[in-house]
């Protein structure tokens, strides 16, 4: 019985953090992790997480800046490039003339580029968000 308080906690621990992990196996997750000031620029930094099976060999979106008050500040076609099957990339971009203070929400408006799948697949398995206080809307 000794054992069991000793190592059962561990063990349904163990148990409980693997099946956090495994929470969204079918999803390929864009995290807003980061947004840096620069020389007139605004750097947004973005985490993926491909929980498919499916390598992409090309993935875009398109994303439009907003303002706090939902004002459009930019539409762009951000190039997230490949990702792996079950890997994770970070990416960056920089936006010139922009101040990161005047963004106040990121909405992924549509997928572009989603090779090999198509883009309906893609926005099927798209959740999105932010690490800091920029919202990130879908």
């Amino acid at each position: 019985m000794r054992w069991f308080h000793r190592f059962g906690f561990s063990f349904v621990f163990v148990l409980g953090a693997l099946a956090a992990a495994q929470a969204e196996p079918d999803a390929l997750s864009i995290r807003l992790d980061q947004a840096n000031r620069g020389a007139d620029q605004c750097q947004l930094v973005f985490v993926l997480e491909n929980g498919l099976e499916t390598a992409f060999e090309s993935l875009q979106a398109e994303v439009v800046l907003l303002t706090p008050e939902s004002r459009v500040l930019r539409l762009s076609l951000l190039d997230f490039q490949s990702l792996p099957a079950n890997g994770l990339r970070v990416r960056s971009f920089n936006f010139a003339g922009l101040d990161c203070n005047d963004v106040g929400r990121v909405l992924f408006n549509a997928m572009g580029s989603c090779a090999p799948v198509d883009a309906s697949a893609c926005t099927a398995a798209l959740t999105v968000s932010s690490a800091i206080e920029i919202e990130v809307l879908q």
